[in-house]
Order: structure tokens, then sequence, then C-alpha cells
């Protein structure tokens, strides 16, 4: 039976914004018991994919016990929630992440009412869950600092609940990134602790499948994901946890 928790979907290398190489992080990988990973590398472009790829399939990594992905986390590239990257190089990659960053922000920043921008924000996550190269939502509702600056209780129930019906229904992954309170510390990590889990749990009364990750920048984060573990502990996910079939096939 596989162990949910040595396999972790999230990591960075020097090849976008980490400072580790794909072999230094495939080697701590191997030293932390890791049975599987995803480099994860950021894309915000076309021309970004087509070097990452290229870089990935160049890298000639040696056997390892730890199955590895070559993935990518692109952007929400505007409100339509369409990807910043085309589906023709999306495909090309094992496994897509994205994310709503600076990119969005800076589009949705003029808001005043912030009540109108969690609506809106909203309305962006259903689009995205439309886009059928993506399978894994990252961080979702990442938007505790500025320039957005929301706290997770503008996220009424009432608007969860549209949002995880769309996950469901087209079958979109929640990822349960372990660094997620970085984007909510001007609150305390036990309110953010609840909110977040509120959040999970109208997810997984849909339905919802959820992925975990560290989102880690540096080979000494890989499969260093206590809190998410927590979260998974707490609300009973375990029979929930998305693996990529490619990391279990000898299993």
């Amino acid at each position: 039976m596989k162990n949910i928790y040595r396999f972790d979907l999230h990591t960075h290398s020097n090849l976008s914004d980490g400072r580790n190489s794909l072999l230094e992080m495939l080697h701590a990988a191997e030293a932390n018991g890791m049975e599987g990973m995803a480099f994860s590398d950021h894309t915000f472009s076309d021309q970004d994919a087509e070097k990452l790829l290229h870089e990935y399939h160049s890298a000639s990594l040696p056997k390892s016990k730890v199955r590895t992905l070559f993935a990518t986390e692109t952007a929400v590239a505007n409100p339509s929630g369409c990807p910043a990257v085309s589906s023709t190089l999306l495909r090309k990659f094992d496994l897509v992440l994205m994310d709503c960053n600076g990119m969005l922000f800076r589009q949705m920043q003029g808001f005043s009412d912030k009540k109108e921008l969690a609506t809106k924000l909203c309305e962006v996550i259903i689009q995205t869950c439309h886009a059928p190269d993506v399978q894994i939502l990252a961080h979702p509702f990442n938007f505790g600092l500025e320039p957005l600056a929301l706290p997770l209780e503008l996220f009424t129930d009432e608007l969860l609940a549209t949002v995880a019906e769309e996950f469901a229904r087209n079958g979109k992954v929640f990822e349960i990134m372990n660094q997620m309170y970085y984007w909510h510390t001007t609150t305390s990590f036990e309110h953010f602790h609840q909110e977040y889990s509120r959040i999970v749990g109208i997810m997984k009364a849909a339905g919802v499948r959820f992925s975990l990750g560290s989102d880690t920048h540096s080979c000494c984060g890989i499969g260093n994901i206590p809190w998410s573990r927590r979260i998974v502990e707490e609300q009973g996910l375990e029979d929930r946890i998305f693996i990529p079939k490619s990391l279990t096939l000898n299993e």
C-alpha cells in the first residue's frame, strides 16, 4: 500500500526560481525516503515552457528508486482563468499545476470592495476548472497578502460551495500546499488553520480530490509536508489524495 506522504507533487529547481539542480533535488528525495516527486518549475509563457521542456529532457538523470515527473506550475493569465501557456505545450508535460499569482493579482487589485473582489476571484477559480490540460490547482485561495489582502473569512460557505462543485465536476485536484500560511501571515496561524480547514471541508463534502506538495524551492524541503499531513488527518482525507498512476506503476 502506498504511503501518501512520500509523494511530493510540487517542487522547484534552479530551472526556475529554486536554488538546486534537478540532480541535487533527486538526491535529496532519495535521502528523505521519498517514493515519488514532481519537478514543477514555473512557466509564464510558451517560451518559458519550450525552454523548460528542453532542459528537463536534456538533464540525463540517473536511475533512482524515486520516481519522477517532469511537470510545470503555470499561471492564470487573466480573469478568464486561462493558462499562461498554450495547450499544445502543456500537453507535453507529465503533470500540470496552475496557480493564481502576480499576473492575475495586478489585474484584480483595482477592486475597492473586498467582498466583491472575493466573489470575482471565486469566479476566476471556477473558470480555471475548465482548463482541460490542468490537473492541479496550486495553493488555492492564496490571496491574503498585498496587493489583494483578502482574509479567508470573505470566502463564504456559499461561495466556496459553488467553487467546490466546479472542482468536482471538472475533476480538478485541490492542492494542500504545506507553506500555505505564507500567504496569510497577517493573522495568527491557528486562525488561518481554522479557516483553511473550513475551505477544505467544503471541498471534501463536494467530492473533490486533493494533492500534497511542499512547494519547496531548495533540496532540503522535499517531502516537508507536516501541516499538509495535519489537514489530511484532521479531515480524514487519506482516500482522497491524488497520486499520478505513473508514480505507482510498479506497486
